[in-house]
């Protein structure tokens, strides 16, 4: 049998007893466990550690009032499908709650065991569903690292974080040299061989937290958060120099087999020390990876 973990955000006992009540004694393949907070900061501080299946929330808290209540939770909750509980009837009110982020909502009125169970199930599938349509829009189909445009969205959102919360982050700029012969000598397809190669080597060797793209062409960029100083930011490009820079045993357009040395170029930043907005990063990133090409240097960390 599966279990399900739900979160209900509820400060009424009654009603909190009724939602367990209702799903425990449900006669299904999956088993529901619920945990119960009576506060968003309870629920805030949970979430951080342990996601749940589902979460559902009661939008009239002493601590907020109405779709607010959603507005709030989904600031720290957006990872997870959400199931509006409303004393409101009014059909207006629910859609309302889904426009902002909700994936369903019932009125407290009609809740049911069945009711219950069949909401949070539908809700989780049609919120994977989107997520995963969602994540094959950010992704670059060839390599299956993030596009431009899932990066450009990423370097924001890491600069907002860091500001806010004073960290630093690194970007690094990697383009790989000489590309263009490859793809005049053996063709295409094995430019793009080489190109997905580097791209499964750049994710199996990342650490947990580096945010992965192909930037356009043969230019990939990496987002590394944890990186407190220049010297430290040096290790980090070093060893992904050595990492990357190795032969590679690709296809020539006629079906042989060859064996290219591929070399590249890194430029590399420190946020805010380089740069405190995203232009001006990436901008510090590139020339340090071109001052890095034409000195011959293979990587250089601006102002190093």
């Amino acid at each position: 049998m599966n279990s399900w973990l739900v979160y209900l955000l509820e400060d009424n006992e009654e009603d909190a007893y009724l939602v367990r009540e209702y799903l425990s004694q449900l006669n299904s393949k999956r088993r529901f466990r619920v945990k119960v907070f009576n506060t968003i900061e309870s629920l805030k501080q949970t979430l951080g550690s342990v996601m749940p299946d589902a979460l559902l929330i009661d939008l009239n808290l002493p601590e907020s009032l109405g779709l607010n209540t959603l507005v709030t939770v989904k600031q720290f909750a957006s990872n997870v499908p959400i199931i509006v509980l409303t004393g409101n009837t009014e059909e207006q009110f629910g859609e309302k709650a889904i426009q902002l982020g909700a994936q369903d909502y019932i009125p407290k009125q009609d809740l049911s065991g069945p009711l219950l169970g069949r909401t949070i199930v539908f809700s989780k599938e049609r919120f994977e569903s989107h997520r995963n349509l969602a994540q094959l829009v950010q992704l670059d189909r060839l390599t299956m690292l993030y596009n431009r445009g899932a990066f450009d969205e990423q370097l924001q959102i890491a600069i907002r974080n860091a500001g806010r919360h004073q960290l630093k982050f690194a970007l690094l700029f990697i383009d790989l040299d000489k590309f263009k012969p490859i793809n005049d000598q053996y063709g295409h397809q094995a430019g793009d061989q080489l190109l997905r190669l580097i791209g499964a080597k750049l994710k199996m060797f990342n650490r947990a937290s580096d945010y992965i793209a192909r930037y356009g062409g043969d230019e990939f960029v990496i987002i590394a958060s944890h990186v407190e100083t220049k010297e430290q930011l040096e290790m980090l490009v070093r060893a992904k120099y050595e990492q990357l820079a190795d032969s590679y045993c690709i296809e020539d357009q006629d079906g042989g087999i060859v064996e290219v040395e591929l070399q590249l170029s890194i430029g590399a930043v420190l946020y805010p020390e380089d740069g405190i907005d995203s232009d001006a990063l990436i901008a510090m990133a590139d020339q340090a990876m071109y001052d890095a090409k034409s000195a011959d240097l293979h990587y250089k960390v601006a102002a190093i």
